[in-house]
């Protein structure tokens, strides 16, 4: 399986909860810029994404919208409406254990390429379970890990900064 791991664009800090903050400019630019690179990179590899898990925080939220944006503007040949999951233990404060538990799980049920869209800290614990603790990705916003994870072990491929 292959997991491409990434922490949302840069938002601001103006809002009403942790929950509503917005991406800046700059946080859709980069994000836009990321979706650019991952369509290619997967179109490059004959890759089709089997699941899009992401935060319901509006930054992902919005992060997702622009990976897409950036994804159809390199011709990626995927529509992906049915493919998204907004799952809450994938937001900040989500359990990097249940959701190794649920890649293994897609694992099991043919799921061989997914993109999860969520925040730090889950995305650095997430990459360190992964790996055994091999892997010590610095996630500034947009980043995005490459992960190959057969049977037991994963293995960071690349990372992806903006």
């Amino acid at each position: 399986m292959n997991i491409w791991i990434m922490r949302h664009g840069e938002a601001g800090f103006n809002a009403s909860s942790d929950a509503a903050r917005c991406l800046t400019d700059n946080g859709i630019k980069n994000t836009i810029s990321q979706g650019k690179w991952l369509g290619e990179h997967l179109a490059n590899q004959q890759i089709q994404l089997d699941k899009i898990l992401v935060s319901p925080y509006l930054r992902a939220q919005q992060t997702l919208e622009n990976v897409l944006i950036g994804m159809q503007a390199v011709n990626f040949p995927q529509h992906f409406t049915n493919l998204i999951e907004s799952w809450d233990e994938v937001t900040p404060d989500g359990n990097p254990h249940t959701v190794e538990s649920y890649l293994h799980f897609l694992r099991e049920e043919g799921a061989k390429n997914i993109l999860l869209i969520s925040h730090l800290p889950l995305v650095f614990d997430l990459v360190q379970i992964l790996t055994n603790n091999q892997s010590n990705v610095q996630f500034p916003t947009s980043t995005i890990a490459e992960i190959n994870w057969v049977k037991t072990k994963a293995e960071l491929m690349r990372v992806k900064h903006t």
